[in-house]
Formats: structure tokens, C-alpha cells, sequence
């Protein structure tokens, strides 16, 4: 699609119906992404409370990013076939259900499967939420400002999670954390079922249930080994079948894909170059920062014992930084181009990167400072590169577009928690047992000591939720010290997987993104 198209007038745009379709749109992204951190505040209290186990914990974090990663291409069809604004009012109508559920119930299996089907009806709110904010221009600079003004809602309102959960959590319990957002999403229905028009239906004879099927399977196997591989093991034999099950469902969908006449997922979209490259970046940005993003949070969690309050506003620098940059997306392109901004964006988020690798051992201001970078740098990549997936899409197939794009971003955050983690547990392995020799002589008590320090790790978070804080207390402080000293490495180590990562990608993209992009 050209960007060479005339912009439309500022009062067009900006009229009170668009704004209202905006509003609805942004209100009910915000409802539902201030709920993905928000939950991991109260964990502890579900874990008392409930009598929660190990696995139970595992399962509850674990199974919200599953739903969301194996909904998000299933709700694009929907929206695309029955319309944007009836999945929107029946995904926050199922959003909302399943919130009471999980604050009312006192079952631990009730809990799991109404966080699973609440993370399949936020993959469709925010599929959606982007469709609706995309159909509002066919100029490519409005549309970019109102992307970016969808990026930094989702952005902030992660963000918010944590310190909100917190204070929730002290005045009503981990129940006041599902609840939370239950008057905003009634807000957000009325407003839809008001205000907003319904969309144009895409013509399908028939609906891609096969190419469903294979896409689910794929994504679900990929995203639950992902999460849940370092606690079974890389080797264990349910690993490797949920892996060879990835790539055995990934293959079939490609070849039903280009077969089929009626796809769910148009495969030879991705023989364009620069969208297969923008669709590419996403996906590594989402891997860079979200690995940071929980490094950085369970560091001060779990090692300096901060409190979620204290926790959620250290990330803020992060929020902040996406937010300032995603709002100035649109005059950045039109300014410098969407190649060099996407390089600047990319050298950023290297060195914002860089930044707190160094920074760990150096004190707390210089990981924040990171954090903002690593913040600023990710909107700068990550607002424009959406807007362009979107406009090389017909306006018809929005739905399909905002699928494809938001795939991306927990595929990425997964693979990250998975790839970052196991770097981690490796770095301990090879290096607390030798490290605390000093501590306790004894090689049987040696190793119990770094295997419980190890393994009582939150396999999501990277970091121990028990050590050395809690798990090794009734050892000498010493060990405690030469712990949280592996631990600073072990995180350093990780961030470097991301350092590698973010330059690999600096380098394609400065040999492979094309000089033309805005005009393509």
C-alpha cells in the first residue's frame, strides 16, 4: 500500500465518532494488559490461601500466555469474518465472566482453567482493539499516530500492573486483583455497543477450521515447552514430543495454508521482503525487551526483596520511556524515514541493553537508565513497524493484520523466558556449587544446597522466588552474599543472550531493510 496517499484533514480524523471508536479501543486494551503482571503479585497469598503446589503456581502463570499466544490468529479470523465489533463486545463480555470466576472461586482447578480462557479472550480484545484503531485512517501518518497511541496504552498499562497489584493486594486480597478492572471493561461495552459502527465483513465460503486446528496445536505446543521446559527438562521426553509437535503442526499449516482457498493466514505475504523482515523485527523485540523487562523486576523481587509496590514503580522508567516515544512515532517517520528510524530504534535498544548488563553490579540508577533506553528504544521499533504491517494490508483483512502482528509479541516474550531462563540455570549450575565450596566443605551437603537454590527457581521469571532471600537464610550469611553475587552474574550472562540477539538483528536489518520502505 503507498504512504504517498493524501492525509486527511486534522478535524476529519479526529471527529467525535473516530474519536469514540478510539476511545473504546484504547480502554479495553488498557483493561486487559494491566492484568498480565498484575496476577504475579498476589501469588503468594493464592499459593497460602488455596494451598497451592509447585506445578498449581507453574500452570497459573504459565496457562494465560498459552490461551493468548494459541487465540490471537483464531480471534483475527473472527473479527474479520463476523465483524470487529461483535468478537470485541463477546470477548470482554467472556473477559469479564471469567474474571468474577477466578476472584469467586475456591478451587485451584477452577482458578487455572478461568486464567486460561481469560488469556483466550484478551488475545481476542487486543486483536481486535488494534483492528478498530487501524480502520480509522487509510492516511498512514494518522494511522501511525493512532497506533502509537495504542503501544503506549498496552505499554503503560503492563506496567501499572505491578505497583497496582500491590496496593490492591493489601486492601482486598489477591480476589481484589480479578476484579480490578471488571467496572472498566463494563465502560468499555457500553461505549462499543454505543458508539462504535460495526466493520466491513471479509466474504470466506468457507471457514480455515483445518488451518485453525494446525495453528493452534503449533502455537500452544510451542508456547507450554517454552514456559514449561526448564522445569520438565530440555531432554525429557514430553519436551521433545511438544517440540516435534510444534514443527510437525507448524509444517502441516504452511502446506494447508498455501493450498487452501480460503486461508486463514496468507502465506505469500511473507515473500515480501520488508514484510517478512517488519514482521521478523517485531517478534525480536519483544524478545529483547520483555527478557529484560523480567530480569530487571524478579532481580529486585526476589534477590533485594523489594516490594510489588517498590517493584512496579521501578519499571515505570521503562513504561515511561515506550510511552514518550510511541506517541512521537508518527513525526519520527515522517522526519527521519522508516529505515533510519528503525535503525536508530534497534542501535537503542542495544545499547539500552548493553546498559544494564553493566549496570548491575554498578547499582540501581544505572539499570533504570537502561531500562527507559531499552523503553524508548523498543517503541521506536516496534509503532512503526506495526503501522507498516497494517497499511501493506487491505483494510478488510485489519483483523488478520493485528493477528499476525500480535502473535509475535508473546511468542517472543515466551521464547525469551524460556532461552534467557535455561541461560541462567546453567550459569548457576556450573558456577554456585563451585563458588560456595568455601562455605560448606561437604561435596553431599554442597550440592543439596545449590540444587535447592536452583531448582526452587520460578522457571517464568528466571530469578529464584526463594534465594537467596528466603531459601538459604538458615546458612551463613556468607552464602547468601556469594548467591546474590551468581545470581547479579547469571542475570548478567542472560542480558547478554539479549545483547547478541538485538545486535544480530542491527546487522540484518542494516543489510537487508529496504532504503524505499515508505514508499513500498
Amino acid at each position: 500500500m503507498s504512504s504517498e496517499m493524501p492525509s486527511m484533514p486534522h478535524r476529519a480524523y479526529w471527529s467525535k465518532g473516530r474519536l469514540r471508536t478510539l476511545l473504546a479501543a484504547y480502554l479495553g486494551l488498557f483493561a486487559v494488559n494491566i492484568n498480565v503482571l498484575i496476577t504475579y503479585v498476589g501469588i503468594f497469598d493464592m499459593q497460602r490461601r488455596l494451598g497451592m503446589g509447585e506445578s498449581d503456581l507453574q500452570w497459573l502463570v504459565g496457562v494465560y500466555s498459552i490461551g493468548m499466544a494459541s487465540a490471537t490468529m483464531i480471534s483475527a479470523t473472527l473479527a474479520d469474518v463476523f465483524g470487529q465489533k461483535i468478537v470485541y463486545v463477546v470477548s470482554l463480555s467472556v473477559y469479564i465472566a471469567c474474571s468474577l470466576g477466578a476472584a469467586l472461586t475456591s478451587s485451584v482447578l477452577v482458578l487455572v482453567a478461568a486464567r486460561g480462557v481469560q488469556g483466550v479472550s484478551a488475545a481476542a480484545v487486543i486483536v481486535t482493539s488494534l483492528a478498530l484503531v487501524s480502520r480509522v485512517s487509510t492516511a498512514w501518518e494518522a494511522r501511525t499516530r493512532a497506533v502509537g497511541i495504542w503501544v503506549a496504552v498496552g505499554s503503560v498499562a503492563v506496567a501499572l500492573g505491578p505497583p497496582v497489584g500491590g496496593v490492591l493486594d493489601q486492601l482486598m486480597g489477591w480476589r481484589g486483583l480479578f476484579v480490578a478492572t471488571v467496572p472498566l471493561c463494563f465502560v468499555v461495552l457500553a461505549i462499543t455497543l454505543r458508539f462504535v459502527p460495526e466493520s466491513q465483513r471479509v466474504h470466506i465460503c468457507r471457514f480455515d477450521w483445518l488451518g485453525q486446528f494446525f495453528f493452534i496445536a503449533t502455537v500452544a505446543s510451542l508456547a507450554f515447552v517454552m514456559i514449561q521446559g526448564p522445569s520438565f527438562g530440555w531432554r525429557s521426553s514430553i519436551t521433545l514430543s511438544l517440540l516435534g509437535m510444534s514443527v510437525v503442526g507448524c509444517l502441516a499449516f504452511m502446506v494447508h495454508e498455501s493450498r487452501t482457498r480460503y486461508p486463514m493466514l496468507d502465506i505469500s505475504l511473507f515473500r515480501n521482503r520488508l514484510y517478512a523482515l517488519s514482521v521478523a523485527t517485531v517478534f525480536f523485540a519483544a524478545f529483547c525487551n520483555e527478557g529484560a523487562f523480567f530480569v530487571v523486576m524478579q532481580y529486585y523481587r526476589s534477590i533485594r526483596e523489594y516490594s510489588p509496590v517498590e517493584v512496579g514503580f521501578l519499571v515505570l522508567p521503562f513504561a515511561a520511556g515506550y510511552a514518550v516515544v510511541a506517541l512521537k512515532a508518527a513525526r519520527l517517520r515522517t522526519r527521519f524515514g522508516l529505515r533510519r528510524l528503525l535503525l536508530f530504534g534497534q542501535a537503542g535498544l542495544l545499547l539500552g541493553l548493553l546498559t544494564m548488563v553493566l549496570g548491575f553490579p554498578v547499582g540501581r540508577g544505572t539499570v533504570l537508565l537502561g531500562m527507559a533506553v531499552v523503553g524508548m528504544a523498543s517503541a521506536m521499533v516496534i509503532t512503526p513497524v506495526v503501522a507498516l504491517v497494517l497499511e501493506m494490508m487491505p483494510l478488510d483483512r485489519s483483523g488478520m493484520a493485528s493477528g499476525i502482528v500480535n502473535t509475535q509479541q508473546p511468542l517472543g516474550g515466551a521464547m525469551s523466558f524460556a532461552a534467557l531462563g535455561t541461560v541462567m540455570t546453567v550459569w548457576l549450575g556450573a558456577t554456585l556449587g563451585r563458588d560456595i565450596e568455601q562455605v560448606i566443605p561437604d561435596p553431599a551437603e554442597r550440592t543439596g544446597a545449590s540444587r535447592d537454590i536452583i531448582l526452587h527457581a520460578d522457571p517464568h521469571m528466571h530469578i529464584s522466588m526463594s534465594a537467596p532471600g528466603a531459601q538459604i537464610r538458615h546458612f551463613d550469611a556468607r552464602l547468601a552474599d556469594i548467591a546474590e553475587r551468581n545470581f547479579i552474574q547469571a542475570g548478567q550472562v542472560s542480558l547478554g543472550v539479549a545483547v547478541l540477539v538485538a545486535a544480530a538483528v542491527l546487522t540484518v536489518l542494516l543489510a537487508a531493510f529496504p532504503d524505499d520502505a515508505d514508499r513500498s
